[in-house]
């Protein structure tokens, strides 16, 4: 009787290590908002990006997206992502946005950044945009964390190879900028590399 609970126990545990190694981490999404000169942030506080200064506390990540809808970009032939957040966070992107008109929101997605959007206004609907750049094997990798509007219509634009693998990252990680614990941070590449 013993030895069969400790071999169910075995199995049980044995189970559980298999799903979690199965596991896949998110595809990563986030939205930085630019860092204002007032905000007299420190160096760790902020990330430079094409000359601008983008905080590094993302005012948006996938975790707070609802849904999405892709489309196909008119400029270069690429998909364009509409991002709808939850119903609870939409005022927090209201009050992201509301005393920033003229300041720049980069969209970063799996480390790539993307053509910022500049806030003409506070965004009220709760929708964020990347216009365009994505591929079908980032509209693949989105669906596996965030609901597809229209399933049916994503599934076509889906890609199982990514054309754009992301550069190599230096072996080297002591010139590298680390966080205080002493992590390496991770970079920010132009998604046009």
């Amino acid at each position: 009787m013993k030895r069969t609970k400790r071999i169910i126990g075995t199995l049980v545990s044995a189970v559980v290590v298999a799903l979690c190694a199965c596991q896949q981490k998110p595809y990563p999404i986030f939205f930085l908002s630019e860092a204002d000169s007032s905000e007299g942030m420190s160096a760790k506080f902020i990330l430079m990006y094409n000359g601008r200064p983008y905080t590094r506390m993302p005012i948006v990540t996938h975790k707070n997206i609802a849904s999405y809808h892709s489309f196909m970009s008119m400029q270069d032939g690429s998909f364009g992502v509409v991002f709808t957040l939850k119903k609870e966070l939409v005022n927090r992107l209201y009050m992201a946005t509301v005393n920033r008109q003229g300041m720049l929101i980069l969209p970063v997605v799996n480390g790539l950044a993307f053509q910022p959007l500049r806030i003409d206004g506070p965004i009220t609907d709760g929708k964020l945009v990347i216009w365009s750049g994505l591929n079908g094997y980032d509209l693949k990798q989105i669906a596996r964390d965030i609901t597809p509007e229209n399933p049916d219509m994503e599934k076509k634009r889906f890609s199982n190879k990514n054309p754009r693998p992301l550069p190599k990252m230096k072996k080297d990680t002591k010139n590298q900028k680390k966080d205080y614990t002493g992590r390496v941070i991770g970079e920010i590449f132009d998604s046009a590399s």
